[in-house]
């Protein structure tokens, strides 16, 4: 008996690291981005430093596991949207929203950012590498209703001023856009 519980329990765990790896994988080839997390004060120390209120409409480009969309609504309780691709990641989001007091002003989307209309948006999040930075700098200003704010971690729009730069430990750095 304890032998079946002990095979059952390891095939489990055989499938469940067979979908986490393979959906990295895959997300990683759609997206040429790895998940790499935020640090949580670097996300206080955004939501302080620039002011992020309950009036704003949040997007996270690249969510990963929503710790950047939960920490923003919970300092400040605006309304926050989180793109992934990478299923384990997106899924875990989506059920640690599941036990989270915050449903009503937090939503994660399986589905590609640059297919989705950012004009709601006061303040773009993302934290993406340079390979992608034209696209979004793109999308923010086509998209984006002038004052909407992007912010930026380590890799520069390539062709627009910042109106702030923020550096950070750990040799990090935040840089603020505006339409």
């Amino acid at each position: 008996m304890l032998y079946q519980i002990f095979l059952i329990g390891s095939l489990l765990f055989a499938f469940l690291l067979l979908f986490v790896v393979s959906s990295s994988l895959l997300g990683f080839m759609l997206t040429r981005v790895p998940f790499v997390p935020t640090r949580a004060a670097d996300i206080e120390f955004i939501v302080k430093k620039l002011g992020i209120t309950s009036k704003d409409i949040f997007y996270d480009l690249g969510s990963g596991n929503g710790k950047v969309c939960f920490i923003v609504n919970k300092l400040t309780g605006a309304k926050c949207v989180g793109f992934e691709l990478t299923w384990w990641t997106y899924l875990w989001a989506k059920i640690k929203l599941k036990f989270k007091d915050q449903k009503s002003k937090l939503q994660f989307k399986n589905q590609n950012f640059f297919n989705h209309n950012w004009g709601e948006a006061t303040i773009i999040y993302g934290y993406l590498y340079p390979m992608l930075m034209r696209q979004v700098q793109e999308k923010f200003i086509a998209d984006c209703k002038p004052g909407s704010r992007a912010i930026i971690r380590d890799f520069p729009f390539p062709d627009l001023k910042p109106v702030e730069v923020f550096y950070l430990p750990q040799n990090h750095e935040i840089y603020v856009y505006k339409v």
